[in-house]
């Protein structure tokens, strides 16, 4: 991933784990929310449920947990845009971080 921009509609690929979590990390995004993020990317809360039960009081394991099951594009991910920056983006606006997601188009 060069930049976030050469890639906003397409899909990104779990090898790029690490990408998206350095790259929500320069934006700002708050780990302790990434329950809710989950969510809005289209994850089932039986999923998420799992990750917090074997992850408990872990919270980055937990955000690492969430991104990867959204880039392995599990639950209702598609039904939401499918893993990409957009849906990102969009999720990201829809728990009211524009600051993080103004940034992620930069």
């Amino acid at each position: 991933m060069a930049t976030s921009q050469s890639c906003l509609g397409s899909a990104i690929k779990v090898g790029h784990l690490i990408d998206v979590l350095d790259l929500l990390k320069r934006c700002g995004f708050p780990e302790t929310k990434w329950y809710e993020l989950g969510l809005r990317l289209g994850l089932l809360k039986r999923t998420l449920d799992v990750i917090e039960k074997n992850h408990p009081h872990d919270i980055s394991r937990c955000m690492t947990e969430c991104l990867s099951q959204w880039l392995g594009r599990a639950d209702n991910v598609d039904s939401r845009g499918g893993a990409n920056l957009d849906s990102l983006s969009d999720a990201l606006r829809s728990m009211n971080e524009t600051a993080v997601a103004e940034k992620l188009s930069e």
